[in-house]
């Protein structure tokens, strides 16, 4: 089971730490802390004769994950990155030069970035997926000044709003500010067929329906 899991942990929640027991409907809300909310739980289950999984803490996490605004949680596993991938300068300065290459060298004049709204979605899921990877490089490296120019190149002026969440894909090492305004046909033209295939189910370079994949993703 794909769960995801709060990476804000020395923060109280929007409305706080909450849960809804699945076997009785019961809500438990209003508390402030992780643990004020696992010791309801635990009685709640006690006084109702309730078999308390054992993996409670991960179910509460990725209940309350489902309700809160990205940026709040993250996928705690399921799957690995693309095993040809390692996510080094390198790899991700070839990937955006050839991103460069088929959505801005090749097709100028061509409109080959989506909308504000459809860049804002996707980027929605990427903040959320394990694939979103850090680099094994500084940030402060002439490499890292390379690849913040190459995207820039890239999408020009183009953001969202979770730019600052936004890393490099596990899957393909590209850089997924950027990747989120192309349009799909255009990278999906530069990437092995299995590679789309091997990418989790609520990618949006995957599932062409951008709410089909919210809702693969739980979101």
């Amino acid at each position: 089971m794909i769960l995801q899991k709060i990476i804000k942990g020395d923060s109280v929640p929007p409305n706080g730490f909450r849960f809804t027991v699945p076997e009785t409907g019961y809500r438990i809300e209003n508390e402030h802390t992780m643990d004020g909310l696992l010791r309801r739980v635990r009685q709640h289950y006690f006084d109702n004769g309730i078999v308390l999984p054992d993996d409670y803490q991960a179910r509460i996490e990725d209940q309350m994950c489902r309700q809160l605004p990205a940026g709040w949680c993250n996928f705690s596993g399921g799957g690995d990155s693309n095993p040809e991938i390692m996510i080094t300068a390198e790899v991700i300065i070839k990937a955006i030069s050839s991103l460069y290459e088929m959505a801005v060298g090749k097709l100028k004049g061509e409109d080959v970035f989506v909308s504000q709204d459809e860049a804002n979605g996707r980027a929605s899921i990427c903040v959320r997926c394990y694939q979103n990877k850090n680099a094994n490089f500084c940030m402060g490296c002439g490499a890292m000044q390379k690849v913040t120019e190459m995207v820039a190149k890239v999408k020009g002026s183009r953001t969202t709003p979770f730019d600052g969440k936004l890393q490099n894909c596990g899957m393909c090492g590209c850089r997924n500010e950027a990747i989120v305004h192309v349009k799909r046909n255009i990278l999906l033209s530069g990437e092995k067929s299995e590679t789309t295939e091997a990418r989790p189910d609520w990618c949006w370079l995957k599932t062409n329906d951008i709410n089909q994949a919210n809702a693969n993703l739980h979101i």
